[in-house]
C-alpha cells in the first residue's frame, strides 16, 4: 500500500522538492527535536524519484568533502 504522505527533515531538499514543483501541505516541529522542523509533502508520481536523487547528490558531496579532509 502507497502512503498518501512523505516526510522530509532536512529543509534544503524540502527547499529543492518544492523548487521543482512539489507542494509541502504542512510544516511542523520534528517530534524527537522541537528545534527542527519536519516538511510534509503530498506523495505525488515522481516525488521518491526526485527525493532519491537529491539523496544520493548529498551523500556524494559528503563522501567527496571527507576524502579532502
Amino acid at each position: 500500500m502507497r502512503r498518501r504522505t512523505v516526510v522530509v527533515k532536512s529543509r534544503r531538499i524540502a527547499w529543492m522538492l518544492r523548487k521543482e514543483g512539489y507542494r509541502i501541505i504542512k510544516i511542523a516541529p520534528d517530534r524527537f527535536r522541537p528545534q527542527f522542523n519536519i516538511f510534509i509533502f503530498q506523495n505525488e508520481p515522481g516525488l521518491g524519484k526526485s527525493l532519491k536523487k537529491y539523496i544520493e547528490e548529498t551523500e556524494e558531496y559528503r563522501r567527496v568533502r571527507d576524502q579532502k579532509k
